[in-house]
């Protein structure tokens, strides 16, 4: 017998292993084995049977517990998935796994308007044919997930009234959904003088929206903006009711300001954009957000010869009080392979992360730079590498029409002289050696 349980980690609810039907009373030599996802235990007994009554071994009370008969009862804790089998003079009767789901944060509160609001689920362990991702409303959320060591994670930007509603965790075998996992995001509709950071990757193509709203009417509204690079604020926009000054620049804008709501829009994204920007209604402060960059670049970035080694280069704008990961990832498909990470620190010497590929291979071609703290996905930037062009090979196959028209003279003017030292070399005898003697010499038309 063969079938699998699912359970949330955290969840009130204990798993029963249970296998009264196959179990009989004059069993006197039986016992359970377990062999947990996470690479602990490997076929360990951790429960068996004396005296026609089932035991647990004392080093797995934690996890597990006897019920009627010889089931065993298994706690919703995340360390207890795995491979359970009943098994009898060894010999298996029943094979049992448990996979396990674990959402970071279990329970979710209500956010700030304009946070970025990052989530994971992990599941205890990934079978050939099964896909773990982040729905909504049935919709996968790839353009903001990653697929890494069992856990998808995802990062919701600048949360607003649409971006509230359930999100699903889906397990899926073969396209099959097995199970999912829900939550629900709600918001704060108001910025209450909120102090956030986010993260944003420096491209085209990653436009930052900063949310400002209040409960309470005001007649005029302004951002600034204060650089890490300069300390020196900047006032980007100041507006009255209905009335718009112009920006600080063109990649700079906002929405129309009511007396309540008034957002901030720039894109492209910039490397030199870090630093702090401030919503002010009147005189007011109602947002402070730190903005935080991420760039990435490869050295040479196109144009280098075969076998030539390939330098990747990460960096972040600023680290915070909260240590800071910093991991290359080589992608394939969906999922992140780790290849390399640092955790950055204040006072850390640099704030960059950077590999060396030897030669470019046909599997090293994209790659994504992610940031993490408290273990959790806050952005990441994508670099997408291309192999080197094959240089021109010097066989006539290979030859252009110029080089081969090139060939075509050289032949001629090669043969021609060839055949003026023939005529030179001739010698001649009888009658025509006289004439040479009483006449000049004249050349004779050569053909080639």
């Amino acid at each position: 017998m063969k079938r699998s349980i699912f359970l949330i980690s955290g969840q009130t609810e204990s798993v029963h292993l249970s296998v009264s039907d196959l179990a009989q009373p004059h069993w006197s030599e039986f016992s359970w084995e377990w062999t947990s996802h996470d690479g602990r235990y490997s076929e360990i007994q951790i429960a068996r049977a004396i005296s026609s009554r089932l035991v647990v071994s004392p080093p797995f009370t934690e996890y597990f517990s006897c019920s009627k008969d010889f089931d065993v009862t298994v706690k919703p804790k995340f360390e207890c998935a795995g491979v359970f089998l009943l098994v009898r003079a060894n010999v298996p009767l029943v094979k049992i796994e448990i996979f396990a789901t674990k959402i970071t944060p279990s329970f979710w509160p209500s956010f700030r308007l304009g946070s970025d609001v990052s989530v994971s689920c992990e599941v205890s362990s990934l079978p050939d044919g099964a896909t773990l991702q982040w729905e909504r409303d049935g919709d996968s959320t790839s353009n903001t997930t990653l697929f890494y060591n069992n856990t998808v994670h995802m990062v919701i930007r600048s949360v607003h009234p649409d971006s509230q509603g359930a999100y699903f965790c889906t397990f899926r075998q073969n396209g099959t959904l097995l199970y999912n996992v829900s939550n629900a995001v709600r918001i704060e509709e108001v910025s209450s003088d909120a102090t956030l950071t986010m993260y944003r990757e420096s491209s085209n193509s990653s436009p930052v929206t900063l949310f400002c709203k209040t409960s309470d009417g005001y007649i005029y509204a302004s951002w600034s903006w204060t650089p890490l690079s300069t300390a020196k604020e900047v006032h980007l926009v100041t507006t009255t009711i209905y009335e718009s000054n112009d920006t600080f620049n063109e990649r700079f804008s906002c929405g129309d300001f009511n007396g309540y709501y008034f957002p901030l829009y720039f894109s492209p994204v910039k490397f030199e954009d870090s630093g702090r920007f401030n919503c002010y209604f009147e005189n007011l402060l109602v947002a402070s957000i730190n903005v935080v960059t991420l760039k990435v670049s490869a050295v040479p970035p196109s144009g280098f010869p075969k076998n030539h080694p390939v330098a990747l280069r990460c960096e972040v704008s600023q680290v915070s009080t909260d240590p800071v990961t910093l991991a290359w990832l080589r992608m394939e498909g969906s999922r992140g392979l780790l290849v390399k990470q640092d955790i950055l620190t204040e006072s850390h010497p640099n704030r960059t992360l950077s590999v060396t590929l030897p030669s470019l291979r046909r599997d090293q071609l994209h790659w994504q730079c992610a940031v993490f703290t408290e273990g959790m996905l806050r952005v990441t930037a994508s670099l997408t590498l291309t192999l080197p062009t094959q240089t021109k090979m010097s066989s006539t196959t290979g030859m252009g029409t110029e080089t081969v028209v090139r060939g075509v003279i050289t032949m001629a003017a090669t043969l021609g002289i060839l055949g003026l030292l023939g005529f030179y070399c001739r010698r001649p005898n009888g009658t025509q050696t006289q004439r040479q003697k009483e006449e000049p010499a004249q050349l004779e038309e050569t053909s080639v």
